[in-house]
Formats: structure tokens, sequence, C-alpha cells
């Protein structure tokens, strides 16, 4: 293989969205200053109402500021204390917010007990799975791989048998492990996405993400022999560039030059946006000493503008780039609604 080939790959940009999307000021809510040090169930309930009027990033990193033995007292009085379902949402969001700001294991761990205490069983489990698959999308928006998977972990515990949780992980893992240049995180992936696979073998979407994780593992022939069992399925934009993308660089470790040409050709014809697909074509024409055709399909990855997520990069993301409509639609529940005439 022509080293230009290693050398295109590793310059795709991860590109990280930010979790906190607005930052207000923080107001000094009776007894709930942070320079207190310690947080009773009066200053715990002007939290609460500040968040149902909609000042949730606020309110959190004023949560984030007390002492978490405190924290953990007054929550557990206030979950004993039988609240409304209502009201214990609203009471983890806050949580969850809380957990950009300080005390992060603490206040997931709170914001959990306070969704399970939900009274109603199908409510309480719809509201789990919403709040779970929102954060630990977050996390893999993010690349944030520590917490990121710790996340996913514990979501697992909640909901083992959820296909999104374990699809998501594995393309999460994926994610990280191409980011850290980690094979275990990689090894992880291919595992669990086995696993689905075997569930739903005539699956062509987690086919792909499996021969995907097999070629980073440096198993081509294997990653080669998952694609061709694909037959003439017909695939959706985002798995037949992904399909391509791999088939291309399988054939460019075999050496088989013009292969590798005619996938990349037809995935930069897909998508001109996909830098991968550019560079992979540039890397066939040189290793065939055609420098000129190289040079033209550079220019053209050179003059391209960035605008976000490249497109083999949200193929792998998928819903998750949907994290913060998620979290809005579970704020819009727990809001009061805005006064005639007034609103925040």
């Amino acid at each position: 293989m022509h080293p230009a080939t290693f050398t295109v790959y590793k310059t795709v940009r991860f590109l990280p969205i930010s979790l906190v999307l607005l930052l207000v000021a923080v107001f000094g809510f009776p007894n709930a200053s942070p320079a207190q040090g310690r947080i009773d169930a009066g200053g715990y309930q002007e939290l609460l109402n500040e968040v149902r009027g909609g000042l949730f990033i606020s309110s959190g990193r004023v949560l984030a500021g007390f002492d978490p033995d405190s924290v953990e007292r007054v929550v557990g009085d206030f979950i004993a204390s039988t609240p409304g379902a209502r009201e214990l949402k609203a009471a983890a969001l806050l949580h969850t917010e809380a957990t950009a700001h300080g005390h992060p294991e603490t206040h997931l761990q709170m914001a959990r007990d306070l969704l399970k205490a939900i009274p109603d069983p199908v409510d309480r489990e719809d509201w789990i799975r919403r709040w779970w698959l929102a954060l630990c999308y977050s996390y893999q928006v993010q690349l944030s791989v520590g917490p990121g998977v710790a996340a996913f972990e514990r979501a697992l515990e909640d909901l083992p048998d959820d296909r999104d949780v374990r699809r998501s992980f594995a393309a999460a893992l994926w994610m990280f492990g191409k980011q850290r240049e980690e094979p275990t995180y990689l090894t992880r992936a291919g595992v669990m996405l086995q696993e689905l696979l075997e569930e739903t073998p005539d699956d062509p979407d987690l086919r792909i993400r499996f021969a995907g994780v097999l070629l980073d593992l440096g198993r081509a022939e294997d990653a080669a022999f998952v694609l061709d069992q694909l037959g003439d399925v017909r695939l959706r934009s985002g798995p037949r560039l992904a399909s391509l993308l791999i088939r291309g660089e399988i054939a460019l470790g075999a050496g088989e030059f013009v292969a590798a040409e005619v996938a990349f050709a037809e995935a930069v014809r897909r998508s001109r946006r996909s830098p991968a697909a550019v560079a992979g074509l540039v890397a066939a024409r040189l290793s065939q000493g055609d420098a000129e055709a190289a040079a033209e399909a550079a220019g053209a990855l050179l003059a391209r503008t960035t605008t976000g997520w490249e497109p083999e990069w949200r193929y792998w993301l998928g819903p998750a780039l949907e994290y913060p409509g998620m979290f809005e639609a579970m704020k819009n529940e727990v809001r009061e609604p805005a006064e005639e005439g007034g609103g925040r």
C-alpha cells in the first residue's frame, strides 16, 4: 500500500458538539448559594421551582456547587416524600445538568434514582429509556470516552435487552477506538455487533458496521467475507457509502488499486462531501502512478468547506445527533406553562 493511504485516512476531523447550548447567569436563590457548602430541603425546592420555570443550566450549576453528601441526604428525603412524576422528572433533569459542572458520578446516580421512583411503571420505563439514550448520545457526539463508556454500561444495567442502546454503544466504542487508536474498544465493538448480527442476520446495517470494525482490527479478509454476504441487497445512502469505503480500503490493502479506485470513485460520486472517499481516491490513483488524476481529486478535497460532521461519521453517529432535541422534549414535559402574556 502506498504510504499516502494511511496519511489521508488519519486526517478526518472530529467535530465535537457541546452539550451546553447556552450559558446564563447564576441567580442567588434563597437557601441555595454554593458558598454555603450544604443544601437543605428549602434550597433544593427553590432549584426545582427554577427548573420548572425553564432555568435548567443555571440551576444545575448551582446544585453542583454543594457538598454532595448534603445533596444525597436531601434527595433521599425528597424521594421518601413520594413526590409526583413531574417533580421526579424535573429533579432528574436538574441533576443531569449538574453532571456537567461537578461531582458527575454522584449526580448521575441521583438522577437515575429519581427516575426509578416514578410511580407508573410504563411512564417510568419510558423516561428511563429516553433519558439514558439522550445522555449516552451526548457523550458519544462529544467523544467523551470515559464518561461515555460508563454511561452506556449503566444504561445496559437498566436496559439489558434494548437494541438501540446496544447498537449505539457499539458505534460509540468504534468511534472511541478510532479516536484513541485503542484496539480494546474496537474489539468490544466487534463482539457487540456480532451478537446483534446473530440475533438479526438479515440486518445489512449491522453487517456493514461489523465489517468496518473487522477491517480496523486488521482482519481484512473477514471484513470482505462479511460484506460479500450482503449480496444484491439495496442499501440506503449512509450504509452504501460506508460499504464502498470499506471495500475501497480492503482493495488498497490487498494491492488491488484499480478495484480500490472504482470503489472510491463511486463513493465520491455518491458523496462529494466525504473526505474519506476523496482521500481514498487520491491514494488509489497515487498507487497506480497517476499523479495528475490524484492531484485533481486532492484539489477537490482541499477546496471543500467543512460544514459539520462528515458523511461517514454521521453514519456511525446515527440517532445520536438528535440528543439535543431529545433533552428538549423531556424539559418541555416538566416546564410550567408560561403565563398568558408572559413567558421565559
